[in-house]
């Protein structure tokens, strides 16, 4: 049972530390690419002005997008999309 217990122990202690190592270097891959990849920004032109878009529903969005990307993000177009 001792043997048992330890092989357990033994494997899901490796598992762990492999999550835990990936974790870490993802994070580390992230941080480096954001610092190294320059910025991306995109023409407005658009079609439509946000004017045409209700005030309560662009605040709304506004407001999800900084929820979702804690203060990260910003929006810069909204475009609908015809199905």
């Amino acid at each position: 049972m001792s043997e048992v217990l330890k092989l357990i122990l033994t494997g899901m202690g490796t598992v762990f530390f492999i999550l835990i190592m990936v974790v870490i270097l993802g994070k580390i891959i992230i941080r480096i690419t954001n610092m190294l990849a320059p910025a991306i920004q995109v023409a407005t032109t658009s079609k439509q002005s946000s004017a045409e878009i209700e005030p309560a529903k662009l605040a709304a969005i506004v407001s999800a997008v900084e929820t979702v990307t804690r203060g990260k993000g910003k929006v810069t177009f909204i475009e609908k999309l015809s199905e």
